[in-house]
């Protein structure tokens, strides 16, 4: 069967929030795609979620450093501290692992998301919450104990900060999942996770480094260099798409 549409490229800040967000689970394995593209080693991961009449694949990646040597698996915790890195085997029980697939060149459709030409048209709907108390709640019933989507994070020219979720309502209408943005602007950046706990009457959250207290809630960020998931109007406004 001939297909072509290309998956959405999203490019996170570096090879830490790649990891954060293709290492989410620790039942399944992710695989990584590694070649060269346009003079720079690409490290990527396939993904998708619900959204509207089907799901949405994106291809995550990030540009390596020159002097980084790719290896067969790419090593991952974040249990009392975040470490990211390329291994020759995956036999330490401490540490989570995505096998890498080397290729000579990317396949056409990916080659076509990096190029740019693959862009999404169809945006989810957009919901500005008022803090990130709401944002935390929306993830918190969206995550079970396997797996939690991520929120995403962008620093826009101006210094701001966006940080959303794309939440599937399944089943409206005809579509299979109404997907809804919401998001939050703010004034400082993130840390890696946001640690968030309900409980006697309250709510409280922080950033944190890692993962360390198992009382709490953790919520994954994701720094990328594009937010696609919005769209960004001049001098800081916001629309729909």
């Amino acid at each position: 069967m001939k297909y072509d549409k290309s998956p959405l490229a999203v490019e996170t800040a570096d090879l830490r929030n790649l990891a954060r967000l293709a290492m989410s689970r620790i039942d399944i394995q992710p695989l990584f795609w590694s070649f060269g593209y346009r003079g720079r080693k690409i490290l990527g991961n396939l993904l998708s979620i619900p959204y509207w009449s089907g799901s949405l694949p994106i291809f995550a990646y990030t540009r390596l450093p020159k002097d980084i040597e790719v290896r067969g698996y790419l090593g991952y915790a974040n249990i009392g501290s975040e470490k990211v890195f390329f291994a020759d085997s995956a036999d330490d029980a401490k540490f989570l692992y995505g096998p890498v697939v080397e290729v000579e060149s990317p396949p056409r459709l990916i080659a076509k998301a990096l190029s740019g030409r693959g862009v999404l048209r169809s945006k989810p709907i957009p919901a500005k919450a008022r803090n990130l108390y709401s944002l935390l709640r929306v993830l918190l019933i969206m995550s079970d104990s396997t797996a939690s989507p991520p929120i995403w994070h962008h620093e826009e020219s101006s210094g701001r900060h966006i940080l959303g979720v794309v939440a599937p309502f399944y089943e409206y209408y005809e579509t299979s999942a109404l997907p809804v943005f919401f998001y939050v602007e703010l004034a400082e950046k993130p840390g890696p996770f946001i640690k968030y706990q309900a409980i006697d009457g309250r709510e409280t959250l922080e950033y944190a480094p890692n993962v360390s207290d198992m009382r709490h809630f953790y919520a994954r960020v994701i720094t990328v260099k594009q937010i696609p998931f919005l769209k960004l109007g001049k001098r800081g406004k916001r629309g729909e798409a």
